[in-house]
C-alpha cells in the first residue's frame, strides 16, 4: 500500500515539474514584448474649432511630431510658421484610433505650430522633433480663446513617449473598443463598449486600477494570464481523461504552440476569459459525469455563469453542457427532483444572479445609466437588436465553415516598414494543429457512436454546441469566434492518439507531430508576435491567397 501511495505521489510530483516547465516557457515567451509599462495619463481636451499654437524656444529645422490620442481621439490640422502670421497646411491628425500614438515626418525650418481641431479629441502629449532627432524645447503654448494652458498639460511626460510608434505603445484592433472600456471603467465614465456584458471589461481594468495606470503591459496583462491558465485547464483536463502524463503533455504543447492562441491572448480584449471559463465549465462537467460530486456540477454551473457574463457565446456553450448533464442522469437512471433542482440553481439561478450582480455591483456603475434590473433588461435589449442588425462589412471576416482550415486569418496589426522589414500581428491557426484536427474530430465523432464513451461525448458535445449556431447568424464574423471551439478540437488530437500510441505499440508518430506543430509556430512567430522581419520572409509564408499579412 505504501509503494502504491509513493508511486502516485511520485507521478503527481512529476505532473507538476512538467507542467510547470512548459508554464513557464509559455509565460516569459508570452509576456516578452506584450507592451510598453508607460504611456501619458494626463489629457487635455481640444474641442472642435479650438488651435493651439506652439512657440518653440528658436527656429528648428523640424523633422517629427507625434501626439498621443486619448479615450476620444479627435481630428487635428497641423500648420507651421516663421513669423506666426504666414502659416502653411502641413498635416492631418486622423480620428482613427483611440490611445494610440501618431507620428507625422519632416516639415523644414519653422518656429510656430498650430493645430486647429476639426473634430474634438483628448490630447495627451505632443512630442517634436529636430533634424537631429532631438526634442525640441517649447517656450510656450496657448489656446485661441487667449487662454495660457501651460507646459504641463501637453508637455509633462516626456519619459513616456517611445522611440517607435507601434503595438507596443498603442492600441491596435479591437483593443479600441475593450481597452477604452476597460479605461472608462476605472475612472468612472460612461463605457463606450456596450454590445457585451462588462465582466470581460472588468477583468481587464483590475491591473489598470491596481498599477493606476493606463498602458498596453496593463490592459493585455489579464487577458495573457488567461491564456497561461488555459494551458493548465488542458494539461489537467487530459490528465483526467487520459490518464496519461504523455497525452497530458501533448495537450497542452498543442495548446502552447498554436499561433492563434498566442496572438488573441496577448491582445487587450476579453476572448481569453470567455474560452477559459468556456474550459472549465466543461472540465468540471466532466468531473461530474465520472464521479457525480456535486461540488463539480456547481463549479460548472458557476463557470458557465461567468462565460456568459463575459460575452453571450457562453450562453450556446450550455447546450452541451445540458446535453452531456441528461445524457447522464437518463443512463444512470439519476433522474429525482432533488438533483434537478440543484442543476437548476447551478445552471439557471446562480448564472443569473452572477449576469446581472455584474452589472449593478461593479465600481460606479452610475456612469452605465443601468441603476436597476428594468435598466438592465433595456441595454440587453439594446445588446441583441445590435448583433442581430449588424450589417458592417470587414476585409477579414470569414464565414463559419472555414473557420477549421484558418481560411482567411484575422490581420491585426501592420507596423510601419522600412529597409529592414516590418512587424506584423495575425490570428492565424497553426494549421498542422488546425487541419489535423479536422481529421482527429471526425474519429472522435465516429467513436462517439461506436462506443459512447464519456470521452468522445465531452469532445463532441463541446465543439458542435458552440460552433454550429454561427450557421444561422448572419452579421460579419471572424476566425476568431472559432477561438472557442478550439480547446475541444485539440482535445480531439489528444484523444485520436491516445488510440494510435495504443494500436501501433509506439509514441513515434506523436513524437513526430509535435516536433512538426512546434516548427509551424517557429517558423510563423514573427507572423503572431509583432517581430520586425525582412518583407520577403513573411510573404514566402502565405500559403493560401486568402492570407494577407
Amino acid at each position: 500500500m505504501r509503494k502504491n501511495k509513493n508511486k502516485t505521489s511520485n507521478m503527481v510530483k512529476k505532473d507538476y515539474i512538467i507542467l510547470g516547465i512548459i508554464v513557464l516557457f509559455y509565460s516569459v515567451l508570452s509576456f516578452i514584448n506584450l507592451g510598453s509599462f508607460k504611456n501619458p495619463q494626463t489629457f487635455y481636451k481640444l474641442n472642435k474649432g479650438e488651435e493651439l499654437t506652439i512657440e518653440l524656444s528658436k527656429y528648428e529645422n523640424l523633422h517629427s511630431i507625434k501626439l498621443y490620442n486619448g479615450r476620444d481621439a479627435g481630428k487635428y490640422e497641423m500648420k507651421t510658421s516663421q513669423d506666426n502670421i504666414k502659416y502653411v497646411n502641413q498635416a492631418t491628425f486622423s480620428d482613427d484610433s483611440v490611445f494610440c500614438w501618431e507620428e507625422s515626418l519632416s516639415f523644414g525650418q519653422v518656429r510656430y505650430i498650430k493645430l486647429k481641431a476639426l473634430k474634438s479629441g483628448y490630447l495627451g502629449d505632443i512630442s517634436i522633433y529636430n533634424d537631429k532627432n532631438k526634442l525640441i524645447t517649447i517656450n510656450n503654448i496657448y489656446s485661441s480663446n487667449k487662454k495660457n494652458i501651460g507646459l504641463d498639460k501637453l508637455f509633462d511626460e516626456k519619459g513616456s513617449v517611445p522611440k517607435t510608434v507601434n503595438y507596443m505603445n498603442s492600441t491596435y484592433f479591437d483593443e479600441v473598443y475593450f481597452a477604452r472600456t476597460a479605461y472608462e471603467y476605472t475612472h468612472g465614465i460612461k463605457a463606450y463598449e456596450w454590445v457585451h456584458p462588462p465582466l470581460g471589461k472588468i477583468i481587464q481594468a483590475i491591473p489598470i486600477k491596481l498599477s493606476n495606470t493606463f498602458a498596453p503591459f496593463y490592459y493585455r496583462f489579464m487577458g495573457n494570464i488567461a491564456g497561461i491558465i488555459m494551458i493548465i485547464v488542458m494539461y489537467l483536463f487530459c490528465k483526467s481523461m487520459f490518464k496519461s502524463t504523455k497525452l497530458s503533455v501533448l495537450g497542452a504543447l498543442i495548446m502552447t504552440f498554436d499561433t492563434f492562441h498566442f496572438a488573441q491572448t496577448r491582445m487587450g480584449t476579453v476572448d481569453s476569459f470567455l474560452v477559459l471559463f468556456i474550459m472549465l465549465s466543461y472540465f468540471n462537467m466532466y468531473k461530474y459525469i465520472n464521479n457525480d460530486k456535486i461540488k463539480n456540477l456547481l463549479l460548472s454551473g458557476l463557470f458557465f455563469g461567468l462565460s456568459l457574463c463575459v460575452k453571450w457565446i457562453g450562453l450556446i456553450s450550455g447546450v452541451g453542457l445540458a446535453i452531456m448533464f441528461f445524457i447522464h442522469i437518463i443512463k444512470n437512471k439519476k433522474i429525482n427532483i432533488k438533483l434537478l433542482s440543484k442543476a437548476s440553481i447551478f445552471f439557471i439561478i446562480i448564472p443569473l444572479i452572477l449576469y446581472f450582480g455584474i452589472y449593478i455591483l461593479f465600481p460606479r456603475n452610475i456612469n452605465m445609466n443601468m441603476k436597476n434590473i428594468p435598466d438592465i433588461v433595456a441595454n440587453n435589449k439594446d445588446m441583441y437588436n445590435y448583433h442581430s442588425n449588424l450589417k458592417d462589412t470587414h476585409p477579414f471576416s470569414s464565414p463559419w465553415y472555414s473557420w477549421p482550415i484558418s481560411y482567411r486569418p484575422v490581420w491585426y496589426y501592420q507596423g510601419e516598414g522600412d529597409s529592414l522589414g516590418y512587424g506584423t500581428i495575425t490570428g492565424i491557426g497553426n494549421i498542422v494543429i488546425w487541419w489535423f484536427s479536422i481529421i482527429t474530430f471526425i474519429y472522435t465523432l465516429i467513436m462517439l457512436f461506436k462506443r459512447k464513451d464519456k470521452e468522445a461525448l465531452v469532445i463532441v458535445c463541446g465543439a458542435l454546441s458552440i460552433w454550429l449556431p454561427y450557421i444561422f447568424i448572419g452579421r460579419c464574423m471572424f476566425l476568431y469566434h472559432y477561438f472557442s471551439v478550439l480547446p475541444f478540437m485539440m482535445l480531439s488530437i489528444v484523444y485520436f492518439f491516445k488510440d494510435i500510441n495504443k494500436k501501433l505499440n509506439t509514441d513515434m508518430v506523436m513524437y513526430t507531430y509535435i516536433v512538426l506543430f512546434i516548427s509551424f509556430f517557429i517558423i510563423y512567430y514573427p507572423v503572431v508576435s509583432g517581430v520586425k522581419v525582412n518583407n520577403n520572409y513573411i510573404s514566402h509564408l502565405k500559403l493560401l491567397k486568402s492570407w494577407e499579412f
